[in-house]
């Protein structure tokens, strides 16, 4: 399943620069990738594993979002962690592709709780 992070607000956008570099900083096992194909959309694209779980993540190119096609654990951490590199004041959701669940992450939120949105808890 793809989740999102995601946030409207434009001028906060994350830059693909630092996105890199906080993901070669807090995650090692992180592959980058260069964009593929004609996904004028996309920013910066990778994928991870651990214990047997993968993901593919990749930004949106205006640093508003992050696509996370993974187990619900492994994209509900890096939601969380996503959620770190944007200010506080800056109000960010956990979704799924189809909107059919959506939840505002806080900055005081741990990765149980952003699975907790999804679960309806």
């Amino acid at each position: 399943m793809t989740y999102l992070a995601v946030f409207e607000d434009k001028s906060s956008g994350v830059r693909q620069a630092d996105l890199i570099a906080a993901l070669e900083r807090d995650w090692p096992a992180v592959v980058i990738h260069e964009r593929q194909g004609q996904q004028e959309s996309r920013g910066v694209v990778w994928t991870y594993s651990e214990g047997g779980q993968e993901l593919e993540g990749y930004s949106h190119v205006d640093g508003t979002c992050i696509y996370l096609d993974s187990p619900l654990e492994v994209a509900a951490r890096f939601a969380i962690w996503f959620r770190g590199l944007v200010p506080a004041d800056v109000e960010m959701f956990f979704c799924d592709e189809g909107y059919s669940f959506a939840g505002k992450l806080e900055h005081d939120m741990n990765s149980g709780d952003a699975m907790a949105i999804f679960l309806g808890e």
